[in-house]
């Protein structure tokens, strides 16, 4: 879907809806990170929150598959890579932290969510820590919306949900219209519960866990997402 020019203009126009500033605040404060910490933004998306760490004294490293976006970033003075974010594609331990934002994690098959968390996992130094924001079982279930809808960008956007109890996976069919243009995707993304995630980043090298939601409170079932903290064993 990230290669639809709808989606990608929906990308580009969320400075519109997001305070990326408060955002990036709240990661810093998050990870607890001394100016000059190398932060890992994968993916990175247009640089909305890497630019604004690098704006904060800190180093951030992007990775995107998508092309546009990572034009967009490196203009804002973000150092990225295009790559694969379940491969391997920086130098292993040079890390002091990694993000993944907005929902980035679980659109692939269980043997590639596992490679996602477990490239981060080689990528931090002992003690690193991994922030993920995504939304969790524990809270959507109880008041899962089958539609939503939306425009930003110019950009009207209509989402029709199902979630697969079978396989843990919410089915979106997305339709996006921009004059008269029209496009159709769907896409699969793995609905975790707090305990199934941190058995997965586990199982990829990470040795503690703590859940927090987007106000960088205790997570309690009902919150709107989760801001886990991963941190590998090792360090000071």
């Amino acid at each position: 879907m990230f290669e639809t020019p709808a989606w990608q203009a929906v990308q580009l126009a969320w400075e519109e809806v997001d305070d990326a500033d408060e955002v990036a605040a709240r990661v810093e404060r998050a990870l607890g990170l001394a100016p000059g910490a190398r932060v890992l933004d994968v993916p990175c998306g247009t640089g909305r929150i890497a630019s604004r760490l690098a704006g904060r004294g800190l180093a951030p490293v992007g990775i995107d598959a998508t092309e546009p976006f990572l034009g967009v970033a490196q203009g804002a003075g973000v150092a990225v890579i295009r790559g694969d974010m379940r491969t391997q594609v920086v130098r292993p331990g040079t890390f002091d932290a990694a993000i993944c934002l907005w929902g980035s994690f679980g659109y692939f098959d269980d043997t590639g969510n596992l490679a996602q968390a477990a490239a981060v996992a080689d990528a931090l130094a002992p003690g690193g820590r991994f922030l993920l924001d995504m939304i969790v079982a524990d809270s959507v279930l109880e008041r899962f919306q089958p539609t939503a809808s939306w425009t930003v960008g110019g950009v009207a956007v209509d989402e029709i949900r199902v979630y697969h109890e079978d396989t843990r996976r919410i089915e979106t069919t997305w339709t996006f219209v921009r004059g008269d243009e029209r496009a159709m995707r769907t896409t699969f993304v793995r609905l975790f519960s707090v305990s199934e995630l941190t058995d997965l980043l586990s199982t990829a090298g990470f040795a503690s866990f703590q859940a927090l939601d987007d106000d960088l409170a205790s997570f309690a079932p009902g919150a709107d997402r989760l801001w886990l903290l991963a941190t590998m064993p090792g360090g000071a």
